[in-house]
């Protein structure tokens, strides 16, 4: 019908499951059209039928990592050049390997920043300048609950999370006047395929400490932060827990770091009089 103005592209990472497959259909049934990241192609065929029966014109998907930054730009530069408008970004693909600092290795620190960081990052820079060309676009970063604090066992995760916390503070400032909004989502734990993989590797403190928080479904999740996105706010919490947590914890982190340093000890001390530490 003449007038009416088709909607453009929403680019997803991490869109074959989890919360970016929940993002993906709401967003379907909003009207977008969709385009998914993954590696798997048979889950991202999958996820395709799930995200057209949601209501979505078209759904493109794209097999690749997010970690080489080449095939980001590439995949990018190949959807503006067939003429899509890419109106949402959210990124969502990451893991996390949880472990107590002293036995989780660098390596593990340095794959949890590529994946989480640099994935994100790989998206937004290609992504970004198209959106600032177009005057508008709406970017979002899906970073964790986990950074607001830090958790014990999440040394590697958390600061990577903190971390895009940190980039979409500085994007939302940089991008606005370009008008291109940033937004950064902060989910608890949520039930996914990662969420069942990482609860039976989690060392005791860090699993009782992520209990306190509660947990939700994806499409929950996904739902409170495409509304809340929406509306132009840029701390999407989930859950009114997760949203009191944003707006007051450099107030409550010292309270939260001296309980986890509290059960911490009672931890140690445990296990010390079962098995002795062995002195380095």
């Amino acid at each position: 019908m003449s007038g009416v103005r088709t909607k453009g592209i929403a680019l997803i990472s991490g869109g074959s499951s989890g919360i970016g497959l929940a993002c993906a259909c709401e967003l379907a049934a909003r009207g977008y059209k969709l385009a998914l990241i993954a590696r798997n192609v048979q889950r991202l065929e999958e996820a395709r039928d799930i995200v057209l029966k949601h209501g979505s014109p078209e759904v493109l998907t794209l097999s690749l990592d997010v970690i080489d930054e080449m095939a980001c730009a590439k995949a990018v530069d190949h959807l503006v050049r067939n003429g899509e408008t890419i109106e949402w970004l959210i990124t969502c693909a990451g893991d996390v390997e949880p472990g107590l600092f002293e036995t989780l290795g660098i390596d593990a620190h340095r794959r949890q920043f590529d994946l989480n960081y640099f994935g994100t990052l790989n998206l937004v820079a290609p992504v970004a300048g198209h959106m600032t060309a177009q005057g508008s676009g709406r970017i979002v970063l899906v970073s964790s609950a986990a950074a607001f604090v830090g958790i014990a066992g999440y040394s590697a995760y958390g600061a990577s999370k903190f971390a895009i916390r940190g980039l979409g503070e500085a994007l939302r400032v940089e991008l606005a006047p370009y008008g291109v909004t940033c937004s950064v989502a902060f989910p608890p734990d949520t039930h996914t395929p990662q969420l069942a993989r990482e609860t039976g590797v989690r060392p005791e403190i860090t699993a009782r400490v992520a209990s306190s928080g509660g947990s939700m479904s994806p499409q929950k999740v996904a739902r409170k932060m495409i509304a809340h996105a929406l509306k132009g706010r840029f701390v999407l919490a989930p859950s009114l827990l997760i949203s009191l947590f944003g707006w007051t914890h450099s107030l409550y982190a010292p309270f939260f770091l001296a309980g986890q340093a509290r059960l911490m000890r009672k931890i140690v001390a445990k296990e010390e009089q079962t098995a002795p530490r062995k002195t380095r």
